[in-house]
């Protein structure tokens, strides 16, 4: 049988938690011959190759390769040209599917056809428990919705983790060669090239929250990557509302790395310094759009990047 789905797993050094991973790809309800599994090894020095590569000797479905990029933006990239199926699901090599995951986004493609499927990932910490959906209910959304939730980093903060998405979005787009934040980017060209958008509130993606997972392990590799990531962002930003949308993000991540990278460099602080510098005080602090607890931080901000 042609697979329809091809889950895409990039992992580096992912042993401790691999296996939780792969067991939930063994146990899906739709059946694996409905699936294709495009699994990439990125440099691992710990067990993730020879769990990768132990899958697919009793995984007839599994596409495999080892790579030595040590850049997730490029790995991604080398799984995405294995991926054949018409649908593509993108997996960590922490974290876990529901049971029924494939079964209800497969089954929702086919009654109503969709570019991209957006559902809310599970977050968890230590043991993981998998249960299934059972029932989810997928709705017609819109682009204008979901990057309104984008800028907002609410229930769509541009992740792919969660979503299933036609592989005719990536026949030319690819992601850029970035240790972190490369989902985040791309996002809005996904966004545009997809005016047929299905979301449920059920959860089918489990997300493991821990120590040493991409988005708590900041550094000035990372700054350097959110700055590239706003820039993109800035570029789709249509009209005054929106602008406020992205001036309160600029000022949230801005907070993040000033408190999470110590040493943050010279050029990262210059600029952060300049985001903060364009953001017009009065209609920031002003607006309505805006929380309390943003513009205390752009304020936070502003005194310490522009002393």
């Amino acid at each position: 049988m042609t697979p329809q789905l091809s889950l895409i797993l990039v992992a580096h050094n992912q042993a401790a938690y691999l296996p939780e991973t792969l067991a939930s790809f063994r146990a899906q309800t739709v059946g694996l011959d409905h699936l294709e599994m495009v699994l990439v090894d990125d440099a691992s020095t710990d067990a993730t190759g020879e769990l990768i590569d132990a899958f697919s000797k009793e995984c007839a479905c599994a596409r495999v390769s080892h790579v030595s990029f040590r850049n997730v933006g490029k790995t991604r990239n080398a799984a995405l040209a294995l991926a054949t199926a018409p649908y593509l699901m993108f997996v960590d090599g922490d974290d876990a599917l529901a049971p029924d995951a494939c079964e209800l986004l497969l089954t929702a493609v086919q009654e109503k056809p969709a570019d991209m499927i957006v559902t809310p990932p599970w977050r968890f910490h230590g043991k993981l428990v998998l249960r299934p959906a059972k029932k989810a209910v997928f709705s017609p959304s819109d682009t204008a919705t979901l990057w309104e939730e984008l800028l907002r980093h609410r229930r769509y903060m541009g992740h792919l983790i969660g979503c299933l998405y036609s592989r005719q979005l990536f026949e030319t787009l690819r992601f850029p060669e970035m240790e972190c934040y490369e989902d985040i980017f791309v996002a809005p060209d996904i966004l545009d090239q997809s005016p047929r958008i299905l979301t449920s509130e059920a959860s089918l993606y489990f997300y493991r929250q821990h120590d040493r997972s991409t988005s708590t392990m900041l550094n000035n590799a990372k700054a350097k990557n959110m700055l590239s990531m706003l820039a993109k962002l800035k570029k789709n930003i249509r009209g005054a509302y929106q602008q406020r949308l992205f001036e309160a993000l600029s000022v949230k991540q801005c907070r993040v790395l000033l408190d999470n990278v110590k040493d943050l460099s010279g050029d990262n602080r210059k600029g952060f310094a300049s985001l903060m510098r364009e953001i017009p005080p009065s209609a920031f602090l002003l607006s309505p759009h805006v929380g309390v607890s943003y513009k205390r931080l752009f304020l936070q901000n502003r005194k310490e990047l522009l002393r």
